[in-house]
């Protein structure tokens, strides 16, 4: 069963993982475009209709480093669901900035 997100797009962390849903409604598989870069994920579509263009963009980025090599994409029931999984032993990005007060 396909999860519906609740906003155009839902990010989750799961157990080693972080899940990416974007709802798509109307555009076809071939018309949507997923790519990892520069450590986010950018989700576009283009749809042409009678002269008429329909143009989706986002981009997702995640707080962990992602094993680009085991980046996975379904595309079922108009919603989009990439699987990003996270390297192991790598920690977050920056630095713990210690609040005073």
């Amino acid at each position: 069963m396909t999860h519906h997100p609740d906003h155009e797009v839902e990010l989750f962390r799961e157990e080693g993982a972080y899940e990416v849903y974007a709802d798509l409604p109307g555009y076809d598989r071939e018309q949507v475009s997923v790519r990892w870069h520069d450590g986010r994920l950018h989700i576009e579509a283009e749809d042409h209709d009678d002269g008429a263009k329909r143009v989706y963009s986002r981009h997702v980025s995640v707080p962990r480093d992602v094993d680009e090599d085991g980046i996975t994409a379904t595309y079922d029931d108009a919603v989009l669901e990439v699987h990003l999984p996270v390297l192991d032993g790598k920690s977050q990005p920056g630095r713990e900035i210690e609040i005073d007060g």
